[in-house]
């Protein structure tokens, strides 16, 4: 025998989890942080494609922004190495945000040690972008600028 205003538990659960499940993906955005790790990583592999997505230089086009990029790590930067750790991000505004980087620079040689660099961040059609022109031209031979 049916009743009307009642509602199983198994629909109700169904429903609760789709309006969970919509949510967590409509809010679910990436960090400063992460952006930050992944660019260093791209750094760090010298992908030339991450790089060049993942920056933001105004008044340069795509193709130029590569080809900066593609002289950066394989031309002044090809034997470079370094190691870094990502600290975190902090957002100061809706559109900016920097990621602090611990990095130590030619890691080969003796003496090296770590310092603390920030990668300047811009909000651009709601992905985070490392606004490289801002970046310290300390943190890789050749940067973009």
């Amino acid at each position: 025998m049916k009743q009307s205003g009642r509602i199983s538990i198994l629909m109700l659960a169904s429903i609760f989890s789709v309006v969970l499940v919509t949510l967590i993906l409509i809010f679910s955005r990436e960090s400063l942080s992460t952006v930050g790790a992944r660019f260093m990583d791209a750094l760090e592999r010298h992908d030339v494609n991450k790089l060049t997505a993942m920056s933001m230089m105004n008044g340069k086009t795509e193709d130029q922004i590569r080809k900066e990029w593609d002289y950066t790590v394989n031309t002044a930067g090809r034997y470079y190495q370094f190691a870094y750790s990502v600290e975190g991000g902090t957002q100061s505004g809706p559109n900016l945000g920097s990621v602090k980087i611990r990095i130590i620079k030619d890691i080969d040689k003796p003496g090296s040690y770590d310092e603390l660099v920030e990668l300047p961040m811009v909000r651009v059609n709601d992905d985070w972008k490392v606004d490289v022109r801002s970046m310290s031209h300390e943190l890789f031979p050749g940067l973009p600028r």
